[in-house]
């Protein structure tokens, strides 16, 4: 295809999943995370600016999230919030 690879995305989180841990490993190694009062919004942060950077595009965050925070809980609002 004019001579480009085409890859297919999986969307399992793995893209979010390995910057999440560079960005973890960057900040542990200069001494800007601090393991045993853990900030992980700094985390998160600059992960996701970094993984969006890299996809190009703004996702939902949600896989980013996951990998910093853990499991996700979700509660979508009642439409008639808006009426």
């Amino acid at each position: 295809i004019d001579g480009k690879l085409k890859v297919l995305k999986t969307g399992l989180g793995s893209s979010a999943a390995m910057i999440t841990s560079l960005v973890g490993s960057i900040l542990l190694s200069f001494d800007a995370f601090d393991v045993e009062s853990p900030d992980f919004e700094i985390v998160h942060n600059l992960a996701q600016i970094c993984h969006c950077s890299a996809q190009g595009k703004v996702g939902s965050g949600f896989d980013v999230s996951a990998a910093v925070f853990g499991s996700q809980k979700y509660t979508r609002f009642s439409p008639e919030t808006l009426s």
